[in-house]
């Protein structure tokens, strides 16, 4: 045993009153805590005891010795009940990444909700589009989308984003609502963009992939800021479908080509932790609910 294991009896030897007591707590053979009680002796160069065939009665040292040991064995104690009631119930720092538009139109609404839930949870985002490393930035979670490299990372799949094509009942009155996936050429398409050159929605007819050339007056490498000009009636936006679905409820927005399904379909939608052993409560509940509000 080690320094601190033997210094732990040796604190239960005192308050028992004797090797046998220690003994019969512990389940082990008297002989047992007398050979490590001599061992720590030994590493301390003196001795703790004084020993009769009746008793033991502790040495000078080993009163000196029990009033700082004790006051050690007790901050262990405090520490490890500090870190079970941390490990039992959701508390302290979670520090987050994730991309802003995610965070700004699904995430900031149910925050409320959460910290209601969890009130001793306190919550670091860092918004990035990048996948930055998050054991070298010291992050808890991520939150990805998309297909997952290889990392040696943990990943859960809390759920899958899907797109709609929509745009606002201005704009459709003004230009006519396309039926047809092959009408977008005519009209005013709001692209998401991160590099330059052509750009197509895909869609799926029967067995038939459709690739449509879009275009329009404007493009753009956010998507908050694309439904906001779809909303103010400037044209035709394909988002993801949890950005806009208080804007469809409202009738701020109309969702357009139903029957034609996009392409890819869906887009998962994953929590990334370093170690999913001992997962910390707070990330546990975070990722939790947040995969619970994902399903709705």
């Amino acid at each position: 045993m080690n320094q601190i294991s033997n210094m732990q009896l040796f604190v239960k030897v005192v308050e028992e009153g004797s090797f046998s007591a220690t003994a019969r707590l512990l389940g082990v053979r008297p002989s047992s805590v007398s050979r490590q009680i001599s061992h720590l002796e030994d590493e301390l160069g003196t001795r703790l005891f004084h020993r009769t065939t009746r008793r033991q009665s502790l040495t000078e040292a080993g009163q000196i010795y029990y009033q700082h040991a004790m006051r050690i064995v007790k901050d262990i104690e405090e520490a490890k009940q500090s870190v079970s009631q941390l490990a039992a119930t959701p508390k302290g720092h979670l520090h987050v990444t994730v991309e802003t538009d995610f965070a700004a139109a699904f995430i900031a609404p149910i925050l409320p909700e959460f910290f209601e839930k969890y009130p001793d949870v306190q919550i670091r985002f860092s918004m990035n589009t990048d996948n930055i490393d998050i054991v070298d930035n010291a992050i808890d979670l991520a939150i990805r989308f998309g297909h997952l490299d290889d990392s040696g990372l943990i990943a859960r799949k809390i759920a899958t984003s899907s797109s709609v094509i929509c745009a606002s009942p201005e704009y459709l009155a003004r230009h006519g609502t396309p039926t047809h996936p092959s009408q977008l050429t005519e009209h005013n398409c709001l692209s998401f963009r991160t590099a330059p050159g052509k750009n197509y929605w895909k869609f799926q007819e029967n067995q038939q992939i459709l690739e449509i050339p879009i275009s329009g007056n404007l493009n753009a490498n956010n998507l908050t800021f694309l439904k906001e000009l779809a909303l103010t009636g400037q044209g035709i936006i394909m988002i993801p479908s949890w950005m806009v679905q208080a804007a469809i409820k409202d009738k701020q927005l109309t969702p357009l080509l139903g029957p034609f399904a996009l392409m890819p379909s869906s887009t998962p939608i994953s929590a990334v932790f370093a170690n999913n052993r001992h997962l910390a409560p707070k990330v546990r509940a975070f990722v939790d609910f947040l995969s619970d509000k994902l399903k709705k």
